[in-house]
């Protein structure tokens, strides 16, 4: 046990190189940035490398310069000689390769963390050349993959996952890399995504915060705020929550929905709201880099995503005590009808939401009661710190060369489906 013990010491500090698609203000950048971020130096190091030059100045881009870890991607003229075709992809592939293979001289790291799909082929010939172990995040359903162009990585997974080590993803991403054949042994449901610390230092200010985010949006300070974050893409489904505003307002005239994201639906969305004639209970804020002060702003949440249950911002909503409406999208794991935090409505269905709205915000306390619920179950199950510790594990495990095992990590959402 001692010698063990010894072994472990000698081991540290782990080199961890991350590969990237691209670094942007969204859920896959925020799990790399809590990685780097909350690990102790004196256990692992790191480094970022982008597959593509960043599209603006990110805040988490910012962040990881500031730490020393991430050489940004270069802007070079090459990259206008296409536009996700095969010279766009190879440009950028052999660019990411060549800083890949000057990391490995001066960086020499232990093990490969891959959290986007075209990152990983750049990573699996180091795999296969090299031996590095690789660890990746599927942060998306094989759904979103084929909305976003990417409909090859589930054959791509099918085809290479055994030179991949470890998985880590969600419980429904989880499900869909068994039926493809992945070991269910290699793949890690992730048990993180709200850092408490900082919740709980906001919910302490929330009434500062409520006052503070009615003033920055102009509104009154007894508005009623619903709440949506995400992307203004068509599959968070922001037009259906907007289509059920109409109603909610003529009963709520003090209600008033706020958008944090942003995207190329906001055109659309804004000429919808003012051909409803709501144009002034809707606030497009686009990206915020802070978004917990808006969930401590509000009174209820709405799930509108067409594709997906669970993200990042649904268990920062539920983590604020916030209420939930949700689309039922048919998922036996969904977090609403396990911990009963909110109401779920038919998918798509604008009568439907706005009912579940009018019904939360006709209870005497607009649902704080109902949204509770999700507090601790979120403390439970995603509390970043403790996904952190399970990933400096798994590198720990790869470092001495061991195979990851998934039933070491097992958490309560999908204990018994390991098989």
């Amino acid at each position: 046990m001692e010698k063990d013990q010894k072994c472990e010491k000698d081991e540290v500090p782990i080199r961890v190189l991350h590969l990237i698609d691209r670094i942007t203000g969204y859920g896959t950048t925020r799990i790399l940035w809590n990685i780097v971020n909350l690990t102790s130096s004196k256990e692992v190091k790191h480094f970022v490398i982008s597959f593509s030059p960043d599209q603006r100045n990110w805040y988490f881009s910012e962040c990881l310069q500031n730490k020393g870890v991430y050489r940004p991607f270069p802007k070079t003229g090459l990259l206008k000689l296409g536009h996700r075709n095969w010279v766009w992809f190879f440009v950028r592939y052999f660019l990411a390769l060549w800083h890949v293979l000057q990391s490995l001289i001066w960086f020499r790291p232990h093990i490969i963390h891959v959290h986007t799909s075209y990152s990983l082929t750049v990573a699996l010939p180091l795999k296969v050349l090299l031996r590095l172990p690789v660890v990746h995040d599927v942060a998306i359903l094989f759904s979103q993959m084929v909305h976003t162009g990417k409909a090859w990585v589930p054959k791509f997974y099918a085809r290479f996952h055994s030179l991949i080590d470890c998985f880590i993803s969600g419980v429904s991403a989880r499900k869909e890399l068994l039926s493809i054949g992945v070991p269910g042994q290699k793949v890690l449901v992730k048990g993180g995504g709200v850092d408490f610390q900082e919740i709980n230092v906001v919910r302490q200010e929330r009434q500062q915060y409520q006052k503070k985010i009615r003033e920055l949006t102009h509104l009154p300070a007894d508005a009623v705020i619903a709440l949506s974050v995400g992307r203004l893409d068509p599959t968070k489904g922001h037009i259906y929550a907007l289509k059920a505003l109409k109603p909610l307002v003529r009963q709520f005239p003090k209600l008033h929905w706020l958008v944090v994201g942003e995207g190329k639906q906001r055109g659309e969305l804004e000429e919808r709201a003012k051909s409803l004639g709501i144009f002034h209970h809707v606030h497009l804020l686009g990206h915020q880099d802070r978004p917990l002060p808006f969930y401590a702003a509000s009174t209820v949440y709405l799930r509108t995503m067409l594709l997906e249950e669970r993200n990042t911002t649904c268990f920062e909503a539920m983590a604020m005590g916030l209420p939930m409406v949700g689309f039922d999208l048919g998922f036996e794991e969904d977090l609403i009808k396990q911990v009963g935090h909110g109401i779920l409505v038919p998918s798509q269905c604008v009568e439907s939401l706005s009912a579940a709205v009018s019904q939360i915000l006709m209870l005497p306390d607009q649902g704080r009661e109902m949204g509770s619920r999700g507090i601790d179950y979120i403390r439970k199950n995603y509390d970043i710190r403790k996904a952190i510790q399970d990933v400096t594990a798994v590198y720990g495990i790869l470092k001495r060369g061991k195979a990851v095992r998934s039933e070491q990590f097992q958490r309560s959402e999908c204990a018994g489906e390991n098989k």
